[in-house]
């Protein structure tokens, strides 16, 4: 009985002395984290560091984090951050953030609140290998646009191992804009469902301290699919685009648009596009239609050249290269 007792009491101790263990590393991990970011530029604080969770968990909060890029174009800051994790089970753990935040991003500062934000992450020896992120409700309000998220899901997986190649997939169940952008007074500002899978290609694989470290660069971009049902309208995008240093697109992308005549309509009845105007573009996207056999479904290919967008041999456009923070 003695022995019995005694081998419990070894075994308490040995597994106590591995979880102050198991949260001392963490704790020092990210220590090590907000260091390195602050020698790589970054503006990158916090008011607290706590981890709880004892004997089977590793919980650590993060009070007050903020963190800004070098270039001040990137910023986000929180009343606190959690990672979530198992002694028993490295490698994997869960990102929980607070129902209220800030991103700071180019065009200013956009207050975002949230319920059930949160995103697990596997990963080995510092590669990400897939990561999930879901929110019930995500609230964004910028400087000149409030937009409403429901029903957020996304999805990254690295395809093959050890190379620098992810599926990513969205889906969002719902969304409204208080200024749509995409389509102005074509469509409602309800914007039913979105749904996306696309794969990119980076010049490294992404890890946890990608941010301290040279950013991997955006290669290429396929989109395999992409489908948005706004209102009366239903659009599809789909092709490929390959980026430079620069971070500028070449490559081609397929557009297509259905019910767009309903779409002109609704929005003429509404009175927020008037007849002369409804006519003329009613015209002029028929017209483009009719190139491809059908005058009631828009099908228009794209070609990029280094940022520009053309449409057969006329530029109509230009895309903002690609940039990491």
């Amino acid at each position: 009985m003695k022995r019995l007792f005694l081998g419990i009491v070894i075994a308490t101790l040995a597994y106590s002395g591995w979880w102050f263990y198991a949260a001392h590393d963490l704790r020092s991990s990210v220590d090590i984290w907000f260091e390195d970011l602050r020698t790589a530029g970054w503006d990158a604080t916090y008011a607290d560091i706590t981890v709880r969770g004892f004997p089977s968990r590793t919980d650590l909060t993060l009070t007050e984090p903020t963190l800004m890029s070098p270039n001040g174009k990137i910023g986000w800051q929180a009343p606190f951050f959690q990672i979530l994790g198992l002694t028993y089970k490295k490698g994997h753990v869960i990102a929980a953030w607070p129902d209220a935040q800030t991103l700071q991003t180019p065009d200013g500062a956009i207050e975002v609140k949230s319920d059930g934000m949160r995103a697990s992450v596997i990963y080995e020896d510092d590669r990400v290998l897939r990561s999930n992120f879901e929110a019930a409700v995500v609230n964004l309000a910028g400087p000149d646009e409030t937009v409403a998220l429901a029903g957020v899901n996304a999805a990254l997986e690295q395809t093959v191992p050890g190379l620098a190649e992810y599926r990513v997939a969205v889906a969002i169940n719902g969304l409204a804009m208080s200024n749509p952008s995409v389509t102005g007074s074509l469509a409602p500002e309800a914007l039913a469902t979105l749904r996306t899978e696309t794969v990119m290609r980076l010049s490294d694989p992404l890890s946890l301290t990608s941010a301290t470290d040279t950013n991997p660069q955006l290669e290429a971009l396929t989109v395999r699919t992409m489908q948005v049902d706004y209102g009366a309208l239903t659009m599809k995008l789909g092709g490929h685009a390959d980026f430079d240093e620069q971070g500028r697109a070449t490559g081609e992308v397929t557009l297509e648009a259905q019910n767009w005549r309903e779409a002109l309509q609704t929005a003429q009845d509404a009175g927020n596009l008037p007849p002369e105007i409804a006519d003329t573009v009613r015209d002029v996207l028929g017209l483009v239609a009719s190139l491809n056999g059908n005058r009631d479904t828009l099908d228009v290919t794209l070609g990029l050249d280094r940022g520009r967008v053309m449409l057969g041999p006329l530029p109509i456009g230009e895309l903002q290269p690609f940039d990491w923070p």
